[in-house]
């Protein structure tokens, strides 16, 4: 056989490989690069988790404020109207000794030109003093913050507060809630990744949201998260947001 022969033999094999050569390399280049994609891929999802809970502590702060040109008279005043007070907070079941009674605090009272500066002359003095108290009988602190609206009609100055409701185990339901939002992504990712995926890889990242302590029926949120005081009845909100490694090819 002739050079030339078998040159052209040669260039006829090139010509039928070629194609079946392009596609393999096409494919296996394909399936390299889907299996790079693929390492290191992961899913991020958020966890979350509700406890319906009820203030087992309540708190609630009120002064009496008396106004008087002398410091005794007023003095004498202010102690009528604290025995009321005391009263009233006794009535609803908190002896004197189970309420916090701060000192008196006393301030003068200084003239005023007709433009509203205040001058050097003394014409009365102002006498504070507050009382407060804390039970775990919710409903009986917040029966005294309503009717002391009584004292009030009688003419008494009341400076108060309005009740703080608290729960005290939240550090462990916290720690609860947060198990439970956990087990909640995880269940969440399961469910995207079930027609496409075994199972979940390793678990990349793990992160906690803040805790939304809201009234209940609320649904008010906030970047910084909340702790309602104001209401007996609250729900407290938890999310984490985890992020899970994809099983590779």
């Amino acid at each position: 056989m002739n050079s030339a022969r078998i040159r052209w033999l040669w260039v006829l094999v090139f010509c039928l490989t070629l194609p079946a050569g392009v596609i393999i390399s096409t494919h296996l280049a394909r399936r390299s690069f889907e299996r790079v994609k693929l390492r290191g891929q992961t899913i991020r999802v958020k966890g979350y988790a509700e406890r319906d809970i009820v203030s087992d502590l309540a708190r609630w702060r009120a002064g009496i404020v008396v106004r008087d040109e002398e410091l005794a008279s007023g003095y004498r005043k202010l102690e009528s109207q604290r025995a009321e007070l005391l009263q009233l907070l006794a009535s609803n079941g908190f002896p004197s000794e189970q309420v916090g009674i701060a000192p008196v605090s006393i301030s003068n009272l200084y003239e005023r030109t007709k433009e509203g500066d205040r001058t050097d002359k003394v014409i009365g003095h102002r006498l504070t003093q507050y009382f407060a108290i804390s039970s775990e009988d919710v409903a009986s602190v917040a029966r005294v913050a309503r009717t002391s609206s009584d004292l009030i009609r009688s003419g008494i100055h009341l400076d108060a507060d309005s009740p703080e409701y608290l729960y005290t185990k939240l550090e462990s339901l916290k720690l609860e809630m947060l198990n439970e939002a956990s087990a909640n992504a995880r269940e969440r990712a399961n469910q995207l990744v079930s027609h496409t995926a075994p199972a979940l890889g390793p678990l990349r990242s793990a992160s906690q949201g803040v805790f939304q302590i809201t009234p209940r029926f609320s649904t008010e949120v906030s970047n910084y998260g909340i702790n309602d005081t104001s209401s007996m009845e609250k729900t407290i909100k938890a999310v984490v947001t985890m992020e899970y490694a994809l099983p590779e090819e």
